[in-house]
């Protein structure tokens, strides 16, 4: 029991210093966040952009195909 006191303050008085730490760092925290937020959006952007760009897909079953039989031989109407 010799000691146990000083011990105990010992130990409230790190995690005290760990809290002030901790509040310290917010900024930092946050300021971290908030630019992996941003890169992470800048990145998807540019990857949904350089998407839209690329040509669409031909498919036999869509409206848009030119050389569709049924286009070829109704003359295009």
């Amino acid at each position: 029991m010799h000691g146990l006191e000083g011990q105990i303050w010992a130990r409230i008085d790190s995690a005290r210093d760990a809290r002030r730490m901790s509040s310290a760092l917010l900024p930092v925290r946050a300021a971290c966040v908030i630019a992996a937020l941003g890169v992470g959006l800048a990145g998807g952007t540019f990857t949904a952009v350089a998407a839209a760009r690329e040509p669409a897909e031909i498919s036999a079953f869509s409206v848009d195909a030119h050389l569709a039989p049924s286009t070829l031989l109704g003359g295009g109407r």
